[in-house]
């Protein structure tokens, strides 16, 4: 993938999820697209664009919608290095795998995010993000990250 490519994809998705994909909350919940980017982008090409994406996902929801400048970088870039350093070992003609990728990393990354929150003094309570955020978005990001990994990979077994 050229990385003019994955720039333009990321910025676009950003745009997008900025304005558009605020009409498609449920409950209040929005399907975190740029994880599913990172996710996808980590399966199929690898550890260097996984890290790529991780970065420039992470730097921009960091400058325009995180509390802290960083976390969002740090979290993101180690799920595509995490995930990036197991291409080789998947299947990525398989479903299930991106499916299993998408419940750990949404965990993960609110987990990750509670902690850094709560070393900075941020009260959150950890069962009500759990209850209100953590399991309704693995729900709406399993079905977007499942559609959205399909035309992706579609794509790009096409044009090999």
């Amino acid at each position: 993938m050229s990385w003019y490519t994955l720039v333009a994809m990321i910025i676009g998705n950003f745009i997008f999820q900025s304005t558009i994909f605020q009409y498609f909350r449920i409950s209040g919940i929005l399907p975190n697209t740029a994880l599913l980017i990172v996710i996808t982008v980590s399966v199929i090409y690898g550890k260097k664009e996984g890290v790529t994406a991780g970065v420039i996902c992470g730097i921009l929801q960091d400058i325009f919608f995180s509390k802290a400048l960083g976390i969002n970088l740090l979290i993101y870039l180690s799920i595509g290095y995490i995930i990036g350093g197991l291409e080789n070992k998947v299947f990525k003609d398989n479903y299930v795998t991106p499916l299993l990728f998408i419940i750990f990393t949404t965990v993960y990354y609110h987990s990750i995010y509670f902690v850094f929150m709560h070393f900075l003094r941020h009260s959150i309570n950890y069962i009500t993000v759990l209850q209100g955020t953590i399991l309704p978005e693995t729900i709406y990001n399993c079905i977007v990250g499942t559609v959205f990994y399909r035309i992706f990979y579609k794509r790009v077994s096409l044009n090999k």
